[in-house]
């Protein structure tokens, strides 16, 4: 069986280690904005803010999709 870590590694492939909140929306799915900063404001996903914006590091998106909050949630990942 394929590890999970792997497969999203190999998906976000393309984006660079850091994102910003468009691109993170983006890479799960098309999230809303105001979901996106939520996940952003309780620290499920680990940021920089550099005034006026957030950005997202690669990898903690992939702990994040990884994570059981993520699973409650049911989100599904684009391909």
């Amino acid at each position: 069986m394929e590890n999970p870590r792997k497969r999203y590694v190999q998906q976000f492939k393309k984006y660079p280690d850091v994102v910003s909140v468009l691109t993170f929306r983006e890479m799960l799915g098309g999230i809303g904005d105001s979901f996106a900063r939520k996940l952003i404001r309780d620290g499920l996903v680990k940021d920089i803010f550099i005034k006026p914006h957030y950005w997202i590091f690669k990898e903690s998106i992939i702990d994040y999709v990884l994570s059981e909050d993520y699973a409650e949630r049911r989100l599904k990942v684009r391909v």
